[in-house]
């Protein structure tokens, strides 16, 4: 642990174990290599600013000035701070190392920030390949000096959190409305909150009541806004509706993803960030496997994707978790981002949707039949009669979407039986026996050989030439 009330010098700095260079204004001077060379007392000269390398050393660069009445709420004890005469209180030195990030308002905010001197930034969390321009400094002619030094102590807290916090309470704070819809604000803040986190009702509470006592556009009525976690817990509790992120996307008239940024702050994940790596599979019809919530899911067909509701379902029946509540309009934009990264995968014929009702649908003919004709007359059994005159499989169609029901093959009628048209040539017919008509279908025996001699290629257009070949060589019999 650092201690020195006299860290106005280079020396002071270099004896203290810390890396400085000298800086004109805000840039090193010519020829500093300040990432890679050490440098000593005698490389500065009387009008050098003392820049420190922020390596083991972290700096919380406070670039807006309504985050300061959240520091005096959330930061924990600093030994060293600093700033510009005119902006005292800027800069927050820990010992340690945090990751490097900014804090930055989406751009559909910006009219928010405009007159701000920083605009969107809120701030910066500064270590690494990064420098800070240190007290016994001058920037624009005006002094850097220290508000408060004791010490570089180590933070004492989780600093990448309560920084995030910070923010996220400034920036709802810049947001705040006005009169009118400040009650529906707060309500929404605490509903995101409440859905996205495990967080206690009170912390909630006073995470919302903090926003409204320092909200840019006063709220006289501050004090009534709090208990607003707890008011989320309990809808949530009595699975009443909760308002959020679209509430809030509404009422400041952005989308819900810009929203959803600013409370990515607090470790809330952006809901599209919860989807990922679509692939899209070749088949027909299509079918597609994406990432949620880091695990697989696997949907069916198209009408599926585009419907959030059934992917719904199928998130909880396969990864049998919560799936997140999204509306429409988020899915649509969620999906369109989707679509931009998506891997386009071409299926061999055995996983392919068509691949696999061509087998069952080849085994049902071949393996479910009897060379009688009333077979097909039977409410069980067999339903599926040899006509070796004709050359012919005759089936029911009920019979054979069963077998598919019962291989638990997703499909629609309509595009099933397209494709036992086109590929096996099969047509509907009429047939008569026990006193009675009864509607059927019919596929040549030479297309069923043909599907079962082709190669395993034969999905894909380059070997549809050998399907073809087998095909001719019986068809014209039928």
């Amino acid at each position: 642990m650092f201690q020195n009330n006299t860290l106005n010098a280079p020396k002071a700095w270099l004896d203290a174990g810390f890396r400085v260079f000298p800086c004109r204004d805000k840039l090193p001077k010519k020829n500093i290599k300040w990432s890679t060379e050490k440098y000593s007392a005698k490389d500065f000269v009387s009008s050098d600013n003392i820049a420190l390398l922020l390596k083991g050393v972290t700096d919380l660069d406070i670039d807006n000035p309504v985050a300061h009445s959240f520091i005096k709420e959330y930061l924990k004890s600093c030994g060293a701070v600093y700033g510009r005469r005119n902006n005292p209180n800027s800069h927050y030195l820990f010992e340690g190392d945090v990751p490097f990030k900014q804090y930055v308002m989406p751009k559909s905010l910006g009219a928010w920030c405009k007159d701000y001197a920083h605009g969107v930034t809120l701030g910066e969390i500064r270590n690494g390949e990064h420098y800070s321009i240190v007290p016994n400094s001058k920037i624009n002619g005006e002094s850097v000096e220290w508000s408060k030094f004791s010490q570089i102590n180590p933070y004492s807290g989780d600093l990448e959190k309560d920084f995030g916090l910070i923010m996220f309470s400034t920036a709802m704070a810049i947001l705040y409305p006005l009169k009118g819809q400040r009650d529906n604000y707060c309500t929404a803040i605490a509903g995101a909150l409440a859905k996205n986190t495990d967080w206690d009702a009170s912390y909630i509470d006073t995470i919302v009541y903090n926003i409204a006592k320092h909200a840019v556009n006063t709220d006289e009525n501050f004090m009534k806004k709090n208990g607003k976690g707890t008011n989320a817990r309990n809808a949530i509790k009595g699975k009443k509706k909760v308002l959020g992120f679209p509430t809030l996307a509404e009422m400041l008239n952005v989308p819900v993803k810009d929203i959803a940024i600013i409370f990515s702050w607090v470790g809330i994940k952006n809901e599209s960030e919860l989807f990922s790596d679509l692939k899209i599979f070749n088949t027909i019809p299509k079918y597609y496997e994406l990432n949620v919530m880091g695990q697989k899911i696997r949907v069916m067909s198209t009408k599926e994707l585009m419907s959030y509701a059934c992917v719904q379902v199928i998130i909880e029946e396969q990864l049998l978790k919560t799936a997140p509540n999204i509306t429409p309009k988020e899915w649509r934009e969620i999906r369109q981002g989707l679509y931009q990264t998506a891997t386009q995968v071409d299926v061999p014929y055995e996983q392919s949707f068509f691949g696999r009702i061509a087998n069952i649908f080849c085994y049902h003919v071949t393996n479910w039949c009897d060379n009688k004709k009333w077979v097909l007359f039977e409410s069980h059994g067999v339903h599926c009669w040899i006509d070796n005159e004709k050359k012919r499989y005759v089936f029911r169609l009920e019979n054979f979407t069963t077998e598919l029901i019962r291989h638990r093959l997703s499909f629609e009628q309509r595009q099933m039986t397209a494709m036992l048209t086109e590929k096996f040539k099969a047509r509907p017919v009429k047939i008569f026996g026990k006193n009675r008509e009864l509607r059927c279908w019919e596929v040549p025996i030479a297309a069923v050989k043909a599907w079962e001699n082709s190669d395993e290629e034969f999905y894909h257009e380059s070997s549809r030439e050998h399907f073809d070949k087998e095909l001719k060589k019986g068809v014209n019999a039928f």
